[in-house]
């Protein structure tokens, strides 16, 4: 084969990897910059040997635990969480990988995520007890955490959440599968150092500041391991709740988006977890219901708070260690 060939064909070969090679690292030099840029709003709390992040604000009991989608930041709920924290105490945070929070232990199924969150919320000394806001894949770890830790919750509202046996599958876990071979890169990291604040949404404007750090300081290249872990994780996460229980006289709405009746169909199921459970239909809303109808969450909030009074007290065995 001719040299100047062998050359070329070189060279195309090597063009692609050196390409990577340099968006990898410019990718981790914005990583290292915007870590200076946008320090964590909150707390950095060890659970399961690793540092989580933690932002609470507001005040009152029960204390509220927000719980977002896989993949998604705690930034979609601040319209909710502001209105929330002018009469309770709110938290959200960074699980595993995401955000500011250290990469945890795999996989990443429902029942490590729950064991992990009530670390967190044990070290940091937050009150109970908790009401919990789960949306998609975070009704997986609400459900599994209201199986192991009963004593320590007030009510719980599930935002059209996942369900053990109905979640995306098929063709979808297939591309999951495919990209896992693929490092991924995290060019949003690169964009959001590039464009500052210019870069911050419509909605994101008037925002808090730590609200907006957090949409600036975007996704990580350990945070896009970690989503991908959750998602394989998904089959050991059914598996896990196949063999929860559910307290039965916990407090519970389930709000379902759109208006597919087989959806709707699909969601009344976990109402009857528990005797006190109730169905509320957010028929104006795609999955994302805390951008398109925060009202019905906050509904559903006071209804779950309005229960939990009126009922026996279902935290009386909890922990004194939580209330100091």
């Amino acid at each position: 084969m001719n040299r100047r060939l062998i050359y070329w064909v070189a060279g195309v070969l090597a063009a692609p990897i050196l390409l990577f090679v340099a968006a990898r690292g410019a990718i981790g030099l914005a990583t290292w910059y915007l870590e200076k840029r946008y320090p964590p709003p909150g707390r950095m709390v060890l659970a399961g040997g690793h540092r989580r992040h933690l932002w609470c604000h507001g005040f009152g009991t029960p204390t509220i635990v927000i719980e977002p989608g896989m993949g998604m930041e705690w930034v979609t709920w601040w319209p909710i969480t502001e209105t929330l924290a002018a009469s309770h105490n709110v938290c959200v945070y960074d699980r595993a990988g995401y955000g500011w929070s250290e990469a945890g232990p795999t996989p990443r199924t429902a029942l490590e995520e729950a064991t992990e969150l009530h670390t967190m919320l044990q070290n940091a000394r937050v009150p109970a007890p908790y009401l919990f806001v789960g949306h998609s894949v975070g009704g997986f770890i609400g459900r599994m955490y209201a199986d192991k830790y009963a004593n320590t919750l007030s009510g719980m509202v599930m935002v059209d959440v996942l369900q053990e046996g109905v979640h995306p599958g098929g063709r979808r876990q297939t591309r999951a599968r495919l990209l896992n071979l693929v490092p991924p890169l995290g060019w949003e990291r690169l964009e959001r150092l590039y464009e500052g604040t210019s870069a911050l949404p419509q909605e994101l404007k008037q925002a808090p500041k730590a609200d907006q750090d957090r949409f600036l300081f975007a996704s990580s290249l350990v945070q896009l391991k970690s989503e991908r872990n959750e998602f394989d994780s998904l089959a050991e996460s059914d598996r896990e709740l196949a063999r929860a229980t559910f307290p039965s006289d916990l407090p519970l709405v389930v709000i379902t988006a759109g208006r597919d009746p087989a959806h709707y169909d699909q969601q009344l199921k976990m109402v009857h977890l528990s005797h006190l459970g109730k169905q509320v239909r957010a028929e104006n809303s795609g999955h994302t219901v805390q951008r398109t109808q925060p009202e019905v969450i906050l509904a559903a909030v006071q209804e779950v708070l309005t229960e939990s009074n009126s009922q026996p007290a279902h935290t009386a065995g909890i922990s004194r260690s939580f209330q100091q």
